[in-house]
């Protein structure tokens, strides 16, 4: 199977000029194909650009390489764990597991592992993007709670990599707490007079984590490149959700952070749809304990959340506090710094 000499990479920038370049993935695509009997394999074309090469063949599979630039010796385990839970539930509208392996053996040079799945059709709402309409979101944002229910729902305890317990969970809270004040000034997306409350405003992880049950399965990331989806004639319809290579176990709460301002942008109205149809609005009303635990999991997310907020809507930034911001993202009942709009930001 590893006839094929190994891709190679003078560097991230160089892998980044290439990573969707299917003419040079092509050889490594055909390989997996003829390896599983994927056969003819005619029609290789580059899948919507992330991290890892991603290959749509024949318009049926979904061939994943894993790079060990960006973390791939922990997300393919993840994701492959994933599909295999995933599995456990066919009505969850997600890719299935068709196959995986590695180009080549595990030694002292990267493997390149691989997965193969079905092919959900259709466009992500990052493509959609502003033709999608106000309705269609809001149906969008019912879908997925029902979606994420049944992701919340799969059995921790049958998963090989993620374990029924809190202490991975709270082990990797505690790293991005140790990186947060660092990672803000870097990132640059709250001024400064915020920045510097942050050590403050964090609470401690025992007061942080909802450790009663769970726990839970979560996708982590899903962004709007994430959900797919199949245009009706005007009508842009949910089909399913896509890449689970940041899947962990851990809070819900912390799973809304990337929903919200990531997929939502930030829209209090979707947001309100979506708690509804998940049935946990109830409990999101009045609760200025909860909104401070959705911003700590704000602050210490994986990903840099708040770059979109603060670039669509400058006038956050005069926010005084971040208890005044926390309530501008998160409580419901709390108005949102910019007028209300049809655009699929905040209302």
């Amino acid at each position: 199977m590893h006839s094929i000499p190994r891709p190679r990479f003078e560097d991230v920038e160089h892998y980044a000029k290439l990573f969707t370049n299917a003419d040079y993935w092509s050889p490594y695509v055909h390989m997996v194909c003829e390896h599983h009997q994927l056969v003819p394999c005619s029609d290789i074309k580059a899948g919507f650009p992330g991290t890892n090469p991603v290959f749509i063949v024949d318009g049926r599979y979904a061939v994943k390489l894993y790079t060990d630039w960006f973390n791939g010796y922990a997300s393919y385990p993840t994701e492959l764990d994933s599909y295999r839970l995933i599995a456990m539930n066919p009505q969850l509208p997600a890719p299935a597991l068709i196959a995986h392996g590695s180009l080549y053996p595990e030694g002292t040079e990267w493997h390149w592992p691989y997965i193969v799945t079905t092919v959900i059709p259709g466009a992500s709402l990052g493509e959609a993007g502003e033709l999608v309409s106000c309705d269609d979101r809001r149906e969008l944002a019912g879908f997925l709670a029902q979606v994420l229910r049944q992701v919340h729902a799969l059995p921790v305890e049958s998963s090989a990599v993620m374990r029924r317990s809190w202490d991975a969970f709270a082990a990797f809270l505690q790293e991005r707490r140790l990186h947060c004040l660092d990672n803000h000034r870097r990132w640059k997306s709250l001024p400064d007079h915020l920045i510097d409350q942050i050590e403050e405003y964090l609470i401690p992880l025992s007061e942080l984590m909802d450790d009663e049950g769970g726990p839970y399965i979560l996708h982590c990331d899903l962004n709007r490149d994430h959900v797919l989806g199949a245009w009706e004639g005007v009508r842009w319809t949910p089909a399913g959700i896509i890449d689970f290579g940041d899947a962990r176990a851990g809070d819900r709460l912390y799973e809304f952070v990337a929903l919200h301002l990531g997929l939502f942008r930030y829209d209090k109205r979707l947001l309100g749809r979506f708690l509804t149809q998940y049935g946990v609005e109830e409990h999101w009303k009045d609760n200025s304990r909860l909104v401070r635990r959705l911003m700590n999991y704000t602050l210490l997310h994986e990903f840099n959340v708040l770059d979109q907020l603060c670039e669509a809507h400058p006038s956050v930034r005069e926010a005084a506090s971040l208890p005044e911001l926390a309530a501008w993202i998160w409580d419901l009942g709390t108005p949102s710094p910019s007028p209300s709009s049809d655009d699929g930001v905040v209302a």
